[in-house]
Formats: C-alpha cells, structure tokens, sequence
C-alpha cells in the first residue's frame, strides 16, 4: 500500500472517531449548559427580591475575561469569548422569559 493510499483509507475511520468525540462532548456540553440554566434560574430569583435588572455589564466582562483567560489554547479564546456572548445573551433572554412568565401569573 502506498503512503497515499493508507493515508486516504485512514480518514474516514479518524473522521468517524473524530465525530464520536464530538458527539460525547456535546452529550456533556449540553448537561453542563442545563445544570448552568438551572444556575441562571436561581440568579434571577435574587435579581428579582433585590429588584435588580437581569443585564449586568461588568458582571459579563468579568465572565469572558475569566473564560477566555481559561482556555489553555490562545489561539481559541476569541472563540471561547464569543462563544460564551451567546451563552450569556441566551442566559439574559431566559432570565427574561422567566420575568415575563412570572408577571403574568402573578
């Protein structure tokens, strides 16, 4: 066999163990982003009895700086920060939500 061809018929068998990394990582991603919307569910219970509003600029600069700070890789912390912008704009949109729900029960 030649090096082109073992190379070729390696691909689709490290493609395949590739994507199953992938698919597990998302398993525990996904879990991880549920336990953190549990989280963001408690803060904002408190933001509401300390009537405090749901977006907090320097809370979320923090946020990033520290998530950027620990990914190991500096070629990946501009994804890692936006990322977690989405992460945290879908969180204010939830807390947002759960605002309205609540007011229209209440």
């Amino acid at each position: 066999m030649t090096k082109s061809t073992e190379s070729t018929s390696e691909q689709p068998k490290m493609l395949t163990v590739a994507r199953q990394r992938i698919n597990t990582l998302d398993q525990q991603i996904v879990g991880l982003l549920a336990q953190r919307f549990d989280a963001v569910t408690m803060v904002n219970e408190a933001k509401r009895t300390a009537n405090l509003p749901v977006m907090d600029h320097g809370r979320e600069d923090q946020v990033l700086d520290r998530v950027a700070q620990l990914d190991p890789n500096p070629a990946t912390r501009k994804y890692m920060r936006d990322i977690y912008q989405h992460i945290m704009r879908n969180s204010r949109e939830y807390q947002d939500d759960l605002t309205a729900a609540r007011d229209t029960t209440h």
